[in-house]
């Protein structure tokens, strides 16, 4: 068997997993992370974005292997030409995502096995908010609703609650959506 799989748990390499958070628990500065995505219109309502190979922790560049792209349009009955999600699925991918992400590294480092997670969300948006063609109507996402399955063989049902309660706690993208962030628009 080799070292990787003698230290994988639920497909996450718990040696790496426990250095990092040993790393954060010592200096919280190597908490601090910086990620860039860029976007680019394609004409329509087509947009291309990459989050970059580069980002920061710890104060430290950290180059990955490649870079990720995806799409986003609207559909052709929204007069876009359907070569992607939308934005507002993309942003329920990325909270369901996170989500996932979120409960896995904590089961993880609770020895937790995990054999499944599913998440569903489903979201409403007003279209007139987006169109201005009513004032009275925000242009995002009026709600969104989260449908979470966590299967597990060993775990009580206690813990399975447990661990939907730390994916809304900590999850980043929970977190940024139902708190809110600043966002800064830089003109060049």
């Amino acid at each position: 068997m080799n070292d990787k799989k003698i230290n994988e748990f639920n497909g996450v390499n718990t040696q790496i997993l426990n250095t990092v958070f040993e790393s954060m628990q010592a200096h919280s500065g190597m908490a601090k992370a910086t990620f860039s995505v860029k976007s680019e219109w394609n004409g329509g309502f087509s947009v291309d974005t990459t989050a970059s190979k580069g980002f920061r922790i710890g104060g430290q560049n950290i180059e990955r292997n490649v870079e990720y792209k995806a799409q986003y349009d609207f559909p052709n009955q929204l007069a876009g030409e359907g070569r992607g999600p939308t934005v507002c699925e993309g942003c329920m991918g990325a909270l369901a995502a996170c989500l996932t992400q979120t409960i896995v590294a904590h089961a993880t480092s609770r020895g937790i096995h995990i054999d499944s997670i599913n998440i569903n969300v489903e979201g409403d948006v007003d279209l007139r908010g987006f169109t201005g063609i009513s004032n009275e109507i925000r242009p995002g996402a009026q709600q969104f609703r989260v449908n979470m399955n966590i299967k597990s063989n060993n775990a009580s049902n206690e813990q399975i609650n447990e661990l939907r309660e730390i994916g809304k706690r900590f999850s980043p993208a929970f977190d940024t959506l139902t708190n809110g962030t600043s966002v800064i628009l830089v003109n060049p």
